[in-house]
């Protein structure tokens, strides 16, 4: 059974899953052209770097800090703050772009949307929770490099 605290996190997650089940059901899940390709690689390349960073056991699916989860700073996190988020939408965008239609592009529109609010859920938590957070928020991006 869900809490009521974990209900939020909870739907902003399952329409996250949901809009990538649909991107990856809806049109082909390997990108045609090369430069598509190299870029999906990247996204998933960065994905599996960051989960490896930071641990399996430290990280949760929906937005809420692990009992005993620790702040990573190294890796990916060194730059940007979210970097599985960035993973799924840079692995995502040649996908859609090289098979394009209008809902397709909603559903990424969807998807960036949630992580988007999924972050700021999140970044709430950590800052309650990890004393250092918001020294490292200064230091780094939410989720592009360098720019935001």
């Amino acid at each position: 059974m869900i809490s009521k605290k974990n209900i939020y996190p909870t739907i902003l997650t399952t329409i996250q899953l949901l809009s990538l089940f649909y991107l990856l059901v809806s049109g082909p899940i390997i990108a045609d052209s090369i430069n598509g390709f190299l870029i999906e690689i990247a996204g998933i390349f960065l994905g599996l770097l960051a989960i490896y960073i930071m641990k399996p056991g430290n990280f949760n699916i929906r937005p809420l800090i692990k009992t005993g989860g620790v702040l990573i700073t190294s890796g990916p996190y060194r730059i940007i703050r979210h970097p599985m988020y960035t993973a799924q939408i840079v692995a995502i965008i040649p996908l859609v772009a090289e098979s394009f239609s209008y809902y397709r592009l909603a559903v990424l529109f969807i998807l960036t949307t949630v992580l988007i609010i999924k972050i700021e859920f999140e970044e709430k938590q950590l800052l309650k929770h990890f004393e250092g957070y918001k020294e490292y928020k200064k230091t780094t991006k939410k989720l592009i490099p360098y720019i935001y």
